[in-house]
């Protein structure tokens, strides 16, 4: 991961923390949170060049979350090892 330490950013992720990050011209954000209802969800957004919701998970842990989020094919088809490499965090 371009700009910062892979482990650091997984362990935010898994977390929960809120993360922005680049990847072939886009901007991304990963956050979890827990719900209303006492429920974890984690969330893909895509903020640049247009935002949108891209993936969510709900109900699981956060660690089944990460897991689930990490097999993914999200980013151009690819998943998010196939891409952490030419990814960028970006600190805002």
């Amino acid at each position: 991961m371009k700009n910062g330490n892979i482990n650091e950013f997984i362990d935010k992720l898994w977390g929960g923390e809120e993360l922005i990050y680049t990847y072939n011209g886009k901007k991304y954000f990963s956050q979890g949170y827990i719900l209303d209802d006492g429920r974890y969800r984690f969330e893909l957004q895509q903020w640049e060049p247009e935002g949108n919701l891209l993936w969510k998970v709900e109900g699981f842990s956060n660690q089944e979350s990460l897991e689930k989020f990490l097999k993914e094919p999200l980013f151009d088809g690819k998943t998010f090892w196939e891409i952490e490499k030419d990814a960028e965090w970006v600190d805002e």
